[in-house]
């Protein structure tokens, strides 16, 4: 099982550009990009942390809550961009740093994360 975790951003979001960030600020990490705009974070041994997906744009009014809950409701309008980022569940740190990206995409770019464990 993952940890799933989405990141909802108010600008268009550039995954690479705060994936760079974290590698400039210690962050020991091997990105990968695959096709479909996916990225995957890997840690130094070859293991598989987080999966990222392609950023999606939803401006539907209310399409964000129907997806993740009415907890989000009056939080955040539409239009928004939509950030899957997937923690594997076998990997100690892997929720650590995904989590860790989503914060920093919504630091940059305002929004909030919502996480599935918290449920907000």
């Amino acid at each position: 099982m993952t940890c799933d975790i989405v990141a909802l951003v108010r600008n268009q979001p550039d995954v690479h550009t705060v994936i760079d960030g974290m590698l400039a600020f210690g962050q020991d990490l091997r990105p990968r990009e695959l096709d479909g705009g996916v990225t995957h974070l890997y840690d130094p041994g070859g293991r598989l942390l987080v999966s990222i997906e392609a950023p999606v744009f939803v401006q539907v009014p209310g399409e964000v809550e129907r997806m993740l809950g009415s907890d989000l409701s009056g939080r955040l309008g539409t239009p928004v961009w939509w950030v899957d980022v997937r923690a594997c569940a076998d990997v100690p740190e892997a929720a650590r740093m995904a989590r860790r990206f989503a914060d920093d995409l919504v630091r940059w770019l305002g929004g909030l994360v919502w996480d599935a464990e918290e449920g907000s």
